[in-house]
């Protein structure tokens, strides 16, 4: 009975990572224009997120400004996040970690510190990529593709201009994308019995 249990734990263990890893991967491949998948960005926006209580860098503040500092072109990255009173903006949290910690060059470091939500992260930052020929939203790819998705609603001649930050790699993280799935499974879900509320 014990070793039944067993298998059938590890069998369900070992779906759901599959689950979680096929759910990114499937994400980190759409929202992007027909023949833009392989271009490098002039320009990435690191979606916010917060620091530790202490206001050091938070794990998945690490993760996110990887993204950013390895994906291909050497891109302005515009880091976007606000500041709780008292402490650094979650912009120049993950900012200076790309500078000091990974190596990014200064000059290719800007920081947005008044954006309080993913939605905002776009709006404010949109600026930033006016000018740029290829952009990309850097977050985990669950996330990032829900920004992508507002970046077309907002701005459908900015979101013809988007190409893959290097968000997805196999078996990366996998806690922080079981974490932002599930996140964003509930809010979906939430979202949608809102809706069918406000109808009823």
């Amino acid at each position: 009975m014990t070793c039944r249990v067993l298998r059938w734990g590890l069998l369900a263990g070992a779906a759901g990572w599959a689950a979680v890893e096929a759910v990114h991967a499937l994400a980190a491949r759409r929202g992007f224009p027909a023949g833009r998948r392989t271009l490098a960005p002039d320009v990435v926006v690191v979606l916010g997120c917060p620091p530790r209580a202490d206001g050091t860098v938070s794990g998945m503040q690490r993760w996110r400004t990887e993204i950013a500092a390895r994906t291909p072109g050497d891109p302005v990255l515009v880091f976007s996040g606000y500041a709780r009173p008292g402490a650094r903006s979650e912009a120049a949290v993950m900012a200076s970690h790309a500078r000091d910690v990974l190596g990014v060059a200064p000059s290719r470091l800007r920081t947005e510190e008044t954006a309080t939500t993913t939605w905002e992260n776009v709006v404010r930052t949109l600026s930033d990529l006016e000018g740029a020929r290829h952009v990309a939203l850097a977050s985990s790819p669950v996330h990032a593709l829900r920004a992508r998705r507002y970046l077309a609603r907002l701005r459908p001649d900015l979101a013809d201009r988007l190409v893959p930050a290097a968000d997805y790699r196999f078996g990366e993280r996998w806690g922080w994308k079981a974490e932002t799935a599930g996140y964003d499974l509930v809010r979906s879900i939430g979202l949608r019995a809102l809706r069918i509320h406000r109808m009823s």
